[in-house]
C-alpha cells in the first residue's frame, strides 16, 4: 500500500491517521503532518469527475518491467516526485526516480551512489521520513547471499540517498519481504514493521514471531522491540492495515493472510498488541490479498473492505462473492457485511479515497479483469461508474496516489508489469 486518505471524517485521528492522510487525501496541502492544519477540498460538480491518461505527457516511455512505484517528496519543492523499482538484468541500476516538473511531466534524476552501485536485488522498500526533516527517506529490504537485511537511506532533500556512517542495515529473517512505515508507539517518529508469508527463525523452521518491529528512538536509529510488542503468530501474512479499529486513539493493525483466516491486532495504547481475533472478527476463510479501511456509516469507526481471490464457499454471502466488508460495530467488533455491487471475480488491490470531492469513500479495486471503480454515495450505497469515468486500458497490479498538479484533488500512476503500460491518471472535473 500501501497515496493520501480519506477527507471524510474519522473519528480520533492518531498518528497513523495523519500517515493516511499523507497517502491518500483530497487535501490541498497533501503532504501536511497534522489533521487540524488542513481542509478537505469538496468539488464544485462532483458529477463530472473522471480520471485522464496523461501518461504520453507525464512519464517517460518505458522500455522495461515495473515492480514497484510510489509518490515521494524527493526534493525541496512542494510537488510529489515518483520513485520506480525496476525489474533488471545484473548491473544494471534497479531504481529510477522522476522528479515532478509539474506541466512538464516527470523527469528522471540521479538517485546517489548507493544506489547505483547497489547489486543485490531489492525485495521491496517504502518511503518515510525517517528524521522528521521534511524529506521521505527510503527503507530497502535487501537479499544477499542467501540473507536478508534492512537498508536505510536517508535523503539530502535533493534526491540524494546515502546511508548514515555506513550504518542503517539491520538482518532480518528468511522470509521476510514487506515493511509498513508506521507510528506504532504514538512518540510522532515513523517505526517499521516488517513480515513475510512464511517468516522462518535460524534452524530453518517457520518462525514463532511472523513479523519484526524496529522502533525509531530518534534520528533515523532504530532498535528491535519485537518480542515484547507484538504476539506469536502463524504463517502467512500477506498484507497488514493499520488504523485506529477500537477509537481509542491509538493504531491497530488487521492483518491480511493468505489462504486462511485474517487477524486483528488491538493496541493498549503503548504499541503492545494483543491477538483479538476470536472474539471481535467473524470466521472467515479466504484466500485475502489486500485490505483498505474506511467510515462507510459515518458511525466514526473505521470499517474494512476486503478482496479476495476466493471465498470457501461455506463463507461466502452469495455465490460467486470474492470481495466483502467488515463492518465495525464498534469498539473493534466487526461484522460481515456482503454487497452484490461489488465484484464476483478474483480481487487483489482495494484503495479507499474520496476521488469525486464529494466527501464520501469510493472505491478503486484492482480484479482479474481490470479496475472496477465504485462511487460512494454514502452508508453504504455505491455506484458503478467504471466505464464512464475511467480511461479505457486498465489492467494493473498496483496503484498509487498524490496530487500532482496541485489542483486539489487526487491523481494516482498504475502500474503494469508489462513493459510500457504502466499509466498516470490525472483527477478531472471539465
Amino acid at each position: 500500500m500501501n497515496g493520501c486518505k480519506s477527507t471524510y471524517h474519522k473519528k480520533h485521528c492518531p498518528n497513523f491517521c495523519l500517515i493516511k492522510l499523507l497517502l491518500r487525501s483530497l487535501f490541498v496541502m497533501v503532504f501536511l503532518y497534522g489533521c487540524g492544519g488542513s481542509q478537505s477540498n469538496i468539488a464544485d460538480n462532483p458529477a463530472r469527475q473522471h480520471f485522464r491518461d496523461v501518461t504520453q505527457k507525464y512519464f517517460p516511455t518505458q522500455n522495461y518491467s515495473l515492480r514497484q512505484a510510489f509518490f515521494l517528496r524527493a526534493d525541496r519543492d512542494a510537488l510529489l516526485d515518483l520513485m520506480i523499482l525496476k525489474k533488471v538484468k545484473q548491473g544494471e541500476s534497479q531504481i529510477q526516480v522522476f522528479i515532478n516538473q509539474n506541466s512538464k511531466g516527470f523527469q528522471q534524476k540521479g538517485s546517489g551512489r548507493w544506489l547505483a552501485e547497489l547489486e543485490d536485488p531489492i525485495l521491496s522498500l517504502v518511503r518515510a521520513d525517517l528524521n522528521l526533516d521534511g524529506g521521505d527517506d527510503l527503507v530497502l529490504i535487501i537479499k544477499k547471499a542467501g540473507k536478508v537485511s534492512t537498508q536505510i537511506l536517508f535523503n539530502n532533500k535533493k534526491s540524494y540517498f546515502y546511508a548514515k556512517d555506513n550504518g542503517g542495515s539491520y538482518s532480518l529473517r528468511l522470509g521476510i519481504d514487506r515493511v509498513i512505515s508506521v507510528d506504532l508507539d504514538q512518540d510522532g517518529d515513523k517505526d517499521l514493521f516488517y513480515f513475510g508469508q512464511r517468516v522462518l527463525s535460524d534452524n530453518g523452521k517457520v518462525s514463532r514471531h511472523q513479523t519484526r518491529v524496529l522502533i525509531n528512538k530518534g534520528e533515523g536509529n532504530f532498535e528491535d522491540f519485537t518480542a515484547l510488542l507484538l504476539p506469536r503468530l502463524p504463517a502467512g501474512i500477506r498484507d497488514a492495515s493499520f488504523a485506529d479499529y477500537d477509537g481509542d486513539g491509538v493504531v491497530d493493525v488487521f492483518l491480511i493472510y493468505a489462504g486462511g483466516q485474517n487477524r486483528l491486532l488491538l493496541n493498549n495504547g503503548l504499541g503492545k498488541f494483543r491477538d483479538w481475533t476470536d472474539s471481535h472478527i467473524p470466521r472467515i476463510l479466504d484466500d485475502s490479498q489486500h485490505a483498505d479501511w474506511a467510515d462507510f456509516d459515518g458511525d466514526g469507526d473505521n470499517d474494512l473492505l476486503i478482496v479476495n481471490r476466493e471465498i470457501e464457499t461455506y463463507y461466502q454471502g452469495y455465490p460467486g462473492e470474492t470481495v466483502y466488508f467488515l463492518e465495525n460495530t464498534g469498539r473493534g467488533h466487526f461484522k460481515k457485511r456482503s454487497h452484490k455491487l461489488l465484484p464476483r471475480i478474483p480481487s487483489y488491490k482495494v484503495y479507499l479515497l474520496d476521488a469525486n470531492g464529494n466527501s464520501k469513500p469510493d472505491a478503486l479495486i484492482l480484479t482479474s479483469k481490470g479496475v472496477c471503480y465504485l462511487q460512494g454515495r454514502g452508508r453504504w450505497e455505491f455506484v458503478n461508474e467504471t466505464r464512464k469515468r475511467l480511461p479505457r486500458f486498465r489492467n494493473f497490479r498496483e496503484m498509487d496516489f498524490a496530487d500532482i498538479n496541485q489542483d486539489g484533488f487526487l491523481d494516482l500512476f498504475a502500474l503494469s508489469p508489462t513493459p510500457g503500460r504502466s499509466r498516470v491518471w490525472l483527477n478531472r472535473f471539465d
